[in-house]
Formats: C-alpha cells, sequence, structure tokens
C-alpha cells in the first residue's frame, strides 16, 4: 500500500524572494533572537555538504573542438560556479538550502558595467526533494552575516561597549543595526576606508537613517592604526584581495571585541597573529578550507549560543569572531524568510 506523503511546511505555491522582499521580511534584530534559539536545538540535526567549485569555460572555448584545448582554456578561465548545499535531518524542521553563486570579473567591462557576483539560495522540502523558494543569494547573505555578527557581538563583546569601529563600506549597513541591537550602549560609530570618499558616503548615509532625537556621534577616520584602540568592537568588513593584514592586535584595546567578516579563507589576512595572543576566538563553524586553516579557535558559534561553551574570561580578554559563509545558517534564513512570507500572505487573505 503506498504511504501519505509527509507534510509541507505551508500549501503554498513556489515563491520568489528578492532584495525588496527579504530586506522587508527580515532585519538583524528580527534574525538573531530567532538563530539564537535554534542553533542549540537544531544544530546537530543540519548537516552542511562539502561545497563544489568549478572553473567554467571561456567563450572561446565553445568553439574548439579539441577538448585537450576546451579543457587548457577551462582552468585559465577566471569565470567560476560554487555551490554549497545544507540539510536537515529533522522531521519537525524538513528543509534543504542550495547556495549557487557564479563569478565572472570581467563584468565590470560592460557598458553598463555588471556585478562580478551573483549568488540565488534555492529552498527544498527535505522529506521529498519538492522545491518551495527562491531567494536573492546577496541579500541574504548580507542579513545572514549581519545578524551571525550581531549575536557574536551579544555573547562575546563588553556590555559596556560604547564606540563601534567599522571597517568597509555601505553593502554592510546591516551590520552597524546588528552591533546596536546586541549593544545598545553604543553611542559612537567610526567609518573607516582606504577609499576616504566611501567612508564619507557611509557616514552621511547612517546619519540619514538616524531620528532626529538621536544622540549617536557619527564619523569616518583617515589612518585606522589612529582610532582602532579606541573601538570597544571592532568590525572589519572590508574584502581581502592582499595577504596584509588590516588589523594589529597590538593596537586594539583590552576587552576589545573584533569582528571579522569580510574574507573567507586564510590568505586574504584581515587581521595578523597577534590577536589571537591575546584573548578567545570564534568561528561561525569550522571549515577547514576556509577559516579551519586560520588559526586554533575556542569553539563554534553554535557552542556559544548552547552554552557549551565560555566566551570571555576576563574583563581585558581580546574575544574574536571569525564568519565564513556557512551554508548551515543559509538554510536558518532562508527557511525564516520563507514562514515569515508565507505568514504575511495568509495574513494578507484573512
Amino acid at each position: 500500500m503506498a504511504s501519505q506523503p509527509p507534510p509541507f511546511p505551508s500549501n503554498q505555491s513556489f515563491v520568489h524572494l528578492d532584495s525588496l522582499s527579504l530586506n522587508m521580511l527580515l532585519s538583524p534584530d528580527r534574525l538573531m533572537p530567532h538563530l539564537l534559539a535554534y542553533l542549540p536545538t537544531l544544530g546537530p540535526s543540519i548537516y552542511s555538504v562539502p561545497g563544489l567549485f568549478y572553473k567554467l569555460p571561456s567563450p572561446s572555448s565553445t568553439t574548439t573542438t579539441s577538448s585537450t584545448a576546451a579543457e587548457s582554456s577551462t582552468t585559465t578561465s577566471p569565470n567560476s560556479l560554487s555551490l554549497k548545499t545544507c540539510c536537515s535531518t529533522n522531521p519537525s524542521f524538513p528543509y534543504l538550502s542550495v547556495r549557487m553563486k557564479t563569478e565572472f570579473p570581467s563584468n565590470s567591462s560592460f557598458l553598463p558595467p555588471l556585478p562580478g557576483m551573483h549568488c540565488v539560495v534555492s529552498l527544498f522540502h527535505s522529506l521529498t526533494g519538492v522545491p518551495l523558494a527562491s531567494l536573492n543569494g546577496a541579500s541574504l547573505a548580507y542579513l545572514r552575516l549581519s545578524a551571525l555578527s550581531g549575536l557574536a557581538s551579544d555573547l562575546l563583546s563588553l556590555p559596556s561597549s560604547t564606540t563601534l569601529l567599522i571597517i568597509g563600506s555601505c553593502e554592510y549597513a546591516h551590520l552597524v543595526t546588528a552591533h546596536r541591537t546586541a549593544r545598545p550602549s553604543i553611542n559612537r560609530i567610526i567609518v573607516y576606508n582606504p577609499n576616504f570618499s566611501k567612508a564619507q558616503d557611509f557616514v552621511c548615509e547612517l546619519c540619514l537613517r538616524e531620528p532626529e532625537s538621536s544622540t549617536v556621534i557619527f564619523d569616518y577616520a583617515k589612518d585606522l592604526d589612529q582610532v582602532i584602540g579606541m573601538a570597544d568592537i571592532v568590525c572589519c568588513a572590508a574584502y581581502r584581495t592582499t595577504n596584509v593584514p588590516i588589523v594589529k592586535g597590538k593596537l586594539l584595546k583590552a576587552g576589545a571585541h573584533l569582528d571579522l567578516v569580510g574574507s573567507l579563507t586564510y590568505e586574504m589576512k584581515e587581521c595578523d597573529d597577534d590577536v589571537f595572543s591575546r584573548g578567545r576566538a570564534f568561528v561561525e563553524e569550522i571549515a577547514m578550507n576556509e577559516a579551519g586553516k586560520f588559526v586554533d579557535f575556542a569553539g563554534t558559534l553554535t557552542e556559544l549560543a548552547g552554552g557549551k561553551m565560555q566566551g570571555r574570561k576576563t574583563y581585558d580578554d581580546v574575544t574574536l569572531f571569525k564568519a565564513v559563509g556557512s551554508a548551515r545558517f543559509d538554510l536558518l534564513v532562508a527557511q525564516f524568510a520563507y514562514e515569515s512570507h508565507i505568514k504575511l500572505s495568509n495574513f494578507a487573505l484573512v
């Protein structure tokens, strides 16, 4: 006798959530408690499959009849496709996600220029394989990173933190919201970017978002080394293309918390080794091909959230959180966005 299929998370048809939809549905202050609640309970039942990376053939290789020539062209092409998959084995959380990202560096040469990176996250029912939703991968990534940074700050930074230093640009504006959610005591925000005009633009954007009653001071810096020792929380969101560290550990103030979210490989160094000799480091998730080579971490964010690891041991500890782009958190954020959309749609029909 044929068995009945397992129940679906909803009876809705397939949905697509673009950037605007995701930013309307989600925010760091909503995602942070969601992650904190789900990580300790669902962590053991969520499995990440080893990622796949493909070099894509250049256009010239598609017209080449020689397989050897085509393979040679493929290995030298800068274009690529990468896949990351995550699946839940918990019947009460029946989801599977796949992140598909393409990188085409030459897109910047078009008129008008196109982004070099594009990303889509697909969500499936993990007990049947039925597709449920597609989500804008870039927007989901920004929201995920911000929520993880805010959660790590809540678990590791000093409750008395007042000064936040952002190293990066306005692409990561959600990070400011996340850290301020974790530490409402923040009353000064400093922005540093090697491109000084971008730092100025980011500060202007932050000021425009701020209510008139706000007493928070926004500023930008030309010299990172001069301001880094002033910050209680340092958020490094600058994408690295060199192995020259941005953050010098000896310049961090006692008790500082360092948040590293800009780069995903050991070679793209965001900080020097002095940081690790001064305190305790935690990672989003152990990934040997990404941050696992970086340093010996004290533990993961999941262990911190579940109370299995102690974070800060002393007031003067320098703490560190390193994001690695784990597929596990793609799944949790995609699930939350999908279910939020379904609830909102059902409410609108009432």
